[in-house]
């Protein structure tokens, strides 16, 4: 797959930075860049003493041309890649970059360009990182969003290692056991009993389909959840979603139709983010093209939102034009609140809310964009619904690649393959399940050298997807 022994190169900043960054690792990386730098270092590169150096200096592109350059090593083992590393950090364009690549490649034979995702592979193969940890590597690079960056730091930082350090050695552990008793089986001892073995797989079984059903997947990740705002016009819909966002994101107006377009913003709950719109106040009859236009614009955005406040202006004396708007909308969940109660009195309100829930049937939430009244618990009610509902990232969760998921289902399949056979007495059929049980955790975190080595199939597709350079 790599061969270790290869010295490589590669830019690993991004090509939009000012400040390139090549990347060098490989046992001949310092002899290169005394050779690369030549005299123009200030210092000489040290040969032992500190894991870490910087050096200024100067990167000689041809017998002319000289750009300032920073010259950062790293000693194995304390490197990212775990052998020696060394970093070029210099500020100029592409361009220069790429020639200042191929004077190291054709000066010495000893170097060539790094594969996709050589220098993680590298980190991995040498053991400074768990196989989950390298995935967030690349997922942090491709994130789309805070989300994804959040859920892939998570990754990296070793949360999944740890979540599943624990469900493989308990695995270890029982398949130990039943292992033992059959090594022993022709003597009087009995190292666990069949229906402690049993109990203590199911408790095991139940472990990985928490973290199954707890995780959240990568592909959720990509687009947040909508919440839309909808009702009739003037039914104070702007003035929710600035309230809710905390800043003036829409004109509030008495006039009707002053939103048209779909406006949004980003809205943190307590546990979730999600994208929260207003659009144009629905009609029950257009007027001319720009209200047909903005009617058919709103009435598509709520189609696709996962909740839909409704909105309804409470201080009105009839609703009708409202009820006809609700059966325009038909969302997945809808939260029912009666806006401007601040306009009432606390007599007038009751009267007015149980009208409201009667003529609608339905429960709505008093609320005041101008006071603020029962803000919190319509934020709260959103946020419930979402991580109920759908799919949303949530702080406490351990987000899971498709191939993270796999590795789990697969152990609670094995898990419980071992439990039935278990019960019917093939001792021996459970502990080879039982060892499969516990290869599929291992390969979702192993180290090369670990317990279980992963297949070199599933190496390449992992590594493949990287950009070059990292």
């Amino acid at each position: 797959m790599y061969e270790l022994s290869d010295t490589i190169v590669a830019v690993s900043s991004p090509t939009s930075d000012k400040r390139v960054i090549v990347r060098i690792t490989g046992p001949e990386t310092f002899d290169i860049c005394r050779v690369g730098f030549g005299p123009s270092i200030e210092t000489p590169i040290p040969d032992g003493g500190a894991s870490s150096t910087l050096l200024s200096g100067h990167l000689a592109l041809d017998d002319e041309l000289e750009i300032d350059a920073k010259l950062y090593l790293f000693r194995a083992p304390h490197s990212y890649t775990g052998d020696d590393v060394a970093e070029i950090h210099v500020y100029t364009n592409r361009a220069v970059t790429e020639a200042a690549v191929g004077n190291l490649l054709s000066a010495d034979a000893r170097i060539r360009m790094a594969e996709p995702g050589e220098f993680t592979a590298r980190a991995y193969l040498n053991g400074k990182i768990d196989l989950a940890q390298a995935e967030a590597v690349n997922e942090i690079i491709v994130s789309s969003n805070e989300y994804q960056l959040a859920a892939a730091e998570k990754l990296l930082a070793g949360r999944l290692a740890g979540t599943t350090a624990s469900l493989r050695e308990s695995l270890m552990d029982c398949l130990s056991l039943i292992e033992a008793g059959l090594d022993f089986s022709g003597e009087d001892i009995e190292f666990i009993s069949r229906p402690e073995a049993v109990k203590r797989l199911a408790e095991i079984k139940d472990q990985l389909k928490q973290l199954l059903a707890g995780s959240i997947s990568y592909e959720s990740l990509i687009e947040m959840p909508a919440v839309g705002i909808a009702g009739a016009p003037n039914a104070g819909k702007s003035s929710l979603l600035n309230k809710l966002l905390g800043k003036e994101r829409s004109i509030v107006s008495s006039k009707h139709k002053t939103t048209r377009d779909v406006l949004t913003g980003l809205w943190t709950l307590a546990h979730c983010q999600c994208v929260l719109f207003d659009c144009a106040g629905l009609l029950t009859d257009a007027n001319n093209i720009l209200d047909e236009l903005a009617q058919e614009a709103a009435i598509e955005a709520l189609r696709n939102s996962d909740v839909v406040i409704f909105c309804t202006d409470m201080s009105k004396t009839e609703w009708n034009v409202d009820l006809a708007i609700r059966k325009l909308i038909k969302p997945k969940i809808l939260v029912p609140v009666a806006t401007k109660c601040d306009l009432l009195g606390e007599e007038v309100l009751s009267e007015c809310l149980a009208r409201l829930n009667d003529l609608f049937d339905e429960e709505f939430m008093p609320i005041s964009s101008r006071t603020g009244a029962a803000m919190e618990p319509l934020q709260a009610t959103i946020d419930k619904e979402l991580i109920d509902q759908f799919d949303v990232p949530r702080a406490s969760a351990v987000a899971l690649t498709a191939r993270h998921k796999r590795a789990v289902t697969e152990a609670i399949e094995n898990v419980g393959v071992s439990i039935d056979e278990l019960k019917a007495g093939n001792d021996e059929v459970a502990a080879m399940t039982l060892r499969a049980a516990h290869r599929a955790v291992c390969d979702i975190e192993s180290a090369a050298g670990g317990p279980a080595p992963v297949d070199e199939q599933i190496l390449e597709q992992i590594f493949s997807r990287f950009c070059i350079g990292k």
